[in-house]
């Protein structure tokens, strides 16, 4: 019977590691690169972690005076969670937080004129055309910190039967960005008809250092306010009750040193969702999504010393979920101008006809390419193994989890068809959006960091400066044409967490409580190097069996 049930359990286990660690190629539309200006990072939820449900739910199999009829344990674990600080000169420290919000492949960007030289020209966000250059950094910490209360209850601890498992966090997530700019890029007045009417005196350039133009940016003339896609200080969501998850299964095996369950397994969305205001939001659970998938549990004692109350228990739990539609905002690049290109300037017109008129309005792309989206995952997938040495009342448990999820698939949320016609807007690049003379000018091509200069003739048309007034020069209706949808999808990702827990239990009390502490840490795995966080996380495990 030992050799079948570990057979058994070999197959869960292999089963559960395919289904969810599957190599990401097998969802054709899974992106390979690096997601670069992702302002929405997905992170692995709180509430998704069978390390800690083993922790706290191993307690089931502690041997208890009354073997017979129900059975079952409550507990309840604290955990923190924070990633890994990296010193600010390390240009990689975005490959830490499971994003890249911004477009250079690192945390930090040079920023200056239009000349290409620079991630960023400053005349985008409301400086003018700077003469001088310097640079914007991020170095993120974020923070999880919550409790989860366990419930396990079994029809029968030595034989076959049904059981119920439930667990439900609450905590909260923060995000501190550490934003840092350098005092070297001075604002330059823009030229009349930059972001004014032409029979005005120009206008000022309405943010003064680099620090104003994404954490509380100003409008100046007809150029509006950015209002997404912002960098602001420590923002923590509100506490939540987040994802709380429920199984209900069947012990097809079970004796008085092993057991196996399979189940059905379900998760409620009841955290925050994107909003898409700020770059790194930070969301308490997954999103938005339901989820349901199946799930399978077993332990093994497979090393017992009666006389010394010593012995070793294995312990497995798997899941593998599909994740339903959540819909939630997030804000896009330009399909045609690069990552980055939310940032860029465009001049609204009248409508998508040719001949269409300029409406003395210019915004940063991302004010009108966040929009509601319908997001969803095929399979979610969490898996965790320990080894749990027993010696008296003491315990010491060595475990591994992994965590998976597929590549996001991300559709545009079509419930309000129409509210925003982007062919009524034309990228500017540096061109005048009052127009000289009688001409109104594009850059379709235009990019975050590099365009052309102004030009001041009428009449000047070329190959790359063309005519604002033909609705062909101007970003496509069609929002799968005018948006980059493939750029804000999350990637396929798959972390490794070694974990630690030491236990004591009053055995000789009543419902044997118990108290353990652990720790652990968390590394994404794969080529693609943001496609997950890194995190410590230290924790304190309490409850009682029944």
């Amino acid at each position: 019977m030992n050799y079948n049930f570990k057979k058994m359990l070999s197959i869960a286990t292999l089963l559960c590691a395919s289904m969810t660690f599957a190599d990401s190629g097998s969802c054709s539309a899974c992106p390979t690169s690096c997601g670069q200006g992702q302002n929405l990072f997905q992170p692995h939820a709180f509430s998704a972690s069978m390390g800690r449900e083993l922790l706290v739910g191993k307690h089931a199999w502690t041997p208890t005076a009354n073997e017979e009829g129900w059975y079952g344990q409550v507990g309840v674990a604290g955990e923190y969670q924070q990633t890994f600080k990296k010193k600010c000169h390390e240009i990689s420290c975005c490959d830490t937080i499971g994003s890249l919000p911004f477009w250079s492949e690192s945390n930090q960007m040079t920023v200056g004129d239009n000349s290409g030289d620079y991630n960023l020209d400053a005349y985008q966000i409301g400086m003018g055309p700077v003469t001088t250059n310097g640079t914007i950094r991020l170095s993120p910490v974020i923070y999880q910190a919550g409790a989860d209360f366990f419930l396990y209850v079994g029809a029968h601890k030595t034989e076959r039967g049904f059981f119920l498992k439930a667990h439900g966090p609450v905590g909260v997530t923060s995000v501190d960005p550490r934003f840092q700019f350098s005092d070297d890029v001075l604002p330059v007045i823009y030229p009349v008809g930059a972001i004014d009417l032409t029979t005005n005196p120009a206008t000022p350039a309405p943010n003064v250092d680099l620090g104003a133009a994404f954490m509380n940016p100003k409008a100046g003339g007809f150029l509006k306010a950015m209002h997404k896609g912002l960098i602001n200080c420590k923002r923590s969501s509100s506490a939540k009750f987040g994802d709380p998850e429920f199984t209900i299964g069947y012990n097809v095996v079970a004796d008085e040193d092993k057991h196996l369950g399979i189940g059905l397994r379900f998760a409620a969305p009841t955290g925050n969702k994107a909003e898409a205001c700020y770059m790194l939001e930070p969301i308490f659970g997954r999103n938005g999504h339901w989820a349901a998938g199946g799930e399978i549990i077993a332990h093994w004692k497979c090393l017992d010393c009666d006389t010394q109350d010593r012995y070793l228990n294995i312990l497995f739990d798997g899941s593998a979920m599909h994740l339903f539609k959540s819909k939630h905002m997030r804000s896009f690049d330009l399909k045609n101008n690069g990552a980055g290109s939310k940032y860029l300037l465009l001049a609204k017109y009248s409508s998508s006809a040719d001949g269409a008129t300029f409406q003395n309005e210019v915004v940063n792309a991302v004010n009108i390419t966040t929009a509601g989206v319908s997001s969803s995952f095929a399979v979610e997938g969490n898996f965790a193994l320990i080894f749990d040495f027993h010696w008296n009342n003491w315990s010491l448990a060595l475990g591994y989890e992994g965590w998976g999820r597929y590549c996001e698939k991300l559709f545009f949320d079509c419930a309000c068809p129409g509210s925003i016609d982007y062919n009524q807007y034309a990228v500017l690049g540096r061109q005048l959006a009052s127009g000289v003379s009688t001409s109104f000018y594009t850059e379709p091509a235009a990019t975050i960091g590099q365009s052309q200069d102004t030009v001041t003739t009428a009449g000047a048309f070329t190959s790359t400066i063309v005519d604002a007034t033909l609705s062909k020069n101007r970003i496509p209706s069609i929002i799968e044409e005018a948006l980059d949808i493939e750029g804000q999808i999350a990637r396929a990702v798959y972390t490794s967490k070694p974990f630690i827990q030491f236990q004591y239990t009053w055995r000789d009390c009543d419902y044997n409580p118990y108290l353990g502490l652990s720790g652990g840490a968390e590394f994404p795995n794969g080529k693609i190097k943001n496609a997950a966080i890194k995190f410590w996380q230290v924790g304190v495990q309490g409850g009682i069996a029944f």
